[in-house]
């Protein structure tokens, strides 16, 4: 009888000739062998499907697939996988990346030993160093920093918290709770996160470096106005809308924005487009205070801090909704100093 792998991988591939050999061989160089790569030609017009079929002659564990009709998009090349998948665990991987030889050792591992854990991640490491910004910079520290589970939780309307291709998930939970990947437009990768977390799953990252993000002109995240600054705004408002209007509702409180700088008024539109109730904005540049804030018809108050820390967290909820460098961390130091309790009084979007 032949034995079920462990962890079906699930690779998304278009056009991805000039890297697709050297990510599949870091996926047969893995220290743990029992998994099926499942790779999905979403139309390509490169050399992608010879290369593929010969990638498949030399080792029956790598399985290829085509989504019908052409060019179907990430998130039908994922579940049409997910469908055909016959692992415990899910795997992500992309065509142009690089993983570790240990990283699904390490990430199994993890996952067996944690059963209250849905997934994992890892840290990663962009390359070529020539084509990250200060920008890409920032973002990877940022990530790769939250460790545990309540970190990433914490962090999660902040920005993407896991790269996609190095997630590890548990089959059962992909497919019965999460219903695998949504297509609405939107960041696949977050949309996903931000799901587990609504449902109160829980996801670690493996502190170790266990796989190379390439970075490159033709890659999704800058060609697809899916992963947009405003296909990401949409997302975060959506299911931050949610969780703040389950909050106030549960608790009676009023909806503040710690901010009325861009970042806040533009978090603030969006969120009323996605059903929250906005009460005003709270600030600390004296300059700001007393002005009122319109947009999408409505008008909103600027108060101080010192006006909102009156208050209190019997009547009031707080989103940190600054996007300069290093705001957030002063804010949470600011709020946690006056008695604020993240999460059950306040919580960051920037």
């Amino acid at each position: 009888m032949k034995i079920e792998p462990e962890i079906s991988v699930l690779m998304p591939v278009r056009d991805a000739a000039p890297w697709l050999v050297e990510a599949i061989e870091s996926i047969r160089g893995q220290t743990t062998k029992s998994w099926e790569l499942l790779a999905v030609d979403d139309g390509s017009r490169d050399e992608t499907a010879q290369l593929l079929a010969e990638l498949a002659g030399r080792d029956e564990r790598v399985r290829v697939l085509a989504t019908s009709d052409g060019r179907r998009g990430v998130v039908a090349a994922l579940n049409l996988a997910l469908a055909e998948a016959r692992g415990r665990f899910v795997a992500r991987m992309d065509a142009d990346d690089v993983a570790d030889p240990s990283r699904f050792e390490r990430q199994l591992s993890r996952l067996v030993a944690e059963p209250a854990l849905e997934a994992v991640s890892c840290r990663v490491e962009g390359f070529p160093s020539s084509a990250l910004g200060e920008g890409m910079r920032r973002y990877l520290d940022w990530q790769n920093a939250l460790i545990e589970p309540d970190e990433l939780r914490r962090d999660r309307f902040v920005e993407a918290s896991i790269i996609a291709p190095t997630l590890m998930i548990r089959a059962d939970y992909l497919n019965e709770t999460l219903g695998g990947w949504l297509d609405d437009d939107g960041p696949e990768d977050w949309d996903l996160i931000l799901r587990l977390h609504e449902a109160r799953g829980r996801i670690a990252r493996v502190p170790e470096t266990l796989h190379r993000w390439r970075q490159h002109a033709a890659q999704a995240t800058r060609t697809d106005s899916r992963y947009d600054a405003d296909s990401l705004l949409a997302t975060r408002a959506r299911y931050l809308a949610r969780y703040l209007t389950r909050e106030a509702a549960r608790q009676r409180r009023s909806v503040w924005l710690l901010g009325a700088g861009p970042v806040g008024k533009t978090l603030a539109e969006s969120l009323t487009h996605h059903g929250a109730e906005i009460a005003g904005f709270a600030e600390i540049d004296p300059r700001k205070i007393g002005n009122i804030v319109q947009r999408a018809g409505r008008k909103w108050p600027v108060d101080s801090m010192n006006a909102l820390l009156a208050a209190g967290t019997t009547s009031c909820y707080a989103v940190a909704a600054v996007g300069k460098a290093g705001a957030r961390e002063r804010i949470r130091s600011f709020m946690s100093a006056a008695g604020w309790v993240e999460e059950r009084d306040f919580i960051a979007a920037a």
